[in-house]
């Protein structure tokens, strides 16, 4: 059994993906379903509200019962990632969105924060509400590959044993990729790659080197290649935040973005 999965919910137009996203992760892996709602008012009222909201805004094969609806207070991503640790959360699944007038998808002020602070992997839901490229590009989390980012300067095991592990929970073929640095040949990373892949026990379908800019060849072989899952790590580089390169491929539409803290955070 893995850990709870949680599901903060604001009860606005995200939060029926979110919980459709969550109930999905949540029978994959065989995890109990935490729903968690921040509000400055934890009364029974107030958590009759969620309830009543959840039930009617959860997927039909959810039957919400009380036990999986939390009120919490406080400052929000804080209480989501205190609520994951104390859970030893599996997943949190938090909605991005968009704002009317823009071109591009964008993190809100929470998940940001969250990214910042996780413990655990966090998986972005884009919206569907807002036309933001048209319909035909809007993005879903397929049954297709599990595609793998990796950043060969870094550590990638914790990532690749959760991608391999929703690969074959979900019977889909791996596939790992990088966007190679100058100074290594195709085939040097294409054989780092797959010496990654056999220090965790593994197996990928296909490993590919890309050059470029990172975020922008992330989304465009997720978009060739029909993954609507990217698994990347969450890392904060000298000079960025953690989540940078994770918020960017969210904002080119093009995929579901699964961001998994190293070990040390």
């Amino acid at each position: 059994m893995s850990g709870a999965i949680i599901a903060p919910v604001d009860l606005g137009p995200m939060s029926t993906r979110v919980l459709h996203h969550a109930a999905g992760f949540s029978r994959l892996l065989q995890a109990d379903l935490r729903i968690m709602h921040v509000s400055s008012d934890t009364s029974a009222t107030e958590r009759e509200r969620v309830i009543e909201f959840c039930a009617r805004a959860a997927p039909y094969e959810l039957d919400v019962e009380e036990a999986q609806v939390v009120v919490r207070c406080g400052q929000v991503s804080e209480v989501i990632c205190r609520e994951a640790a104390r859970e030893q959360a599996s997943m949190i699944v938090v909605g991005s969105r968009g704002h009317a007038g823009l071109t591009k998808l964008l993190l809100g002020s929470s998940s940001e924060a969250v990214l910042r602070r996780a413990s655990a992997p966090v998986l972005l839901v884009p919206p569907t509400d807002i036309d933001i490229v048209g319909i035909a590009d809007r993005p879903t989390l397929t049954s297709g590959p599990i595609l793998v980012a990796i950043d060969l300067s870094e550590s990638s095991e914790r990532q690749l044993l959760l991608a391999g592990r929703l690969a074959g929970l979900g019977g889909q073929p791996l596939l790992l990729m990088t966007v190679a640095p100058a100074r290594l040949s195709d085939h040097q990373a294409a054989a780092m790659l797959k010496d990654c892949a056999r220090a965790v026990g593994v197996t990928p379908m296909a490993t590919i080197v890309r050059r470029g800019n990172v975020a922008e060849e992330i989304s465009q072989c997720a978009l060739i290649e029909g993954a609507g899952l990217v698994v990347m790590g969450l890392r904060a580089r000298a000079r960025g935040r953690p989540g940078g390169i994770a918020a960017a491929v969210l904002k080119t539409n093009r995929a579901f973005v699964l961001a998994v803290p190293g070990s040390h955070q």
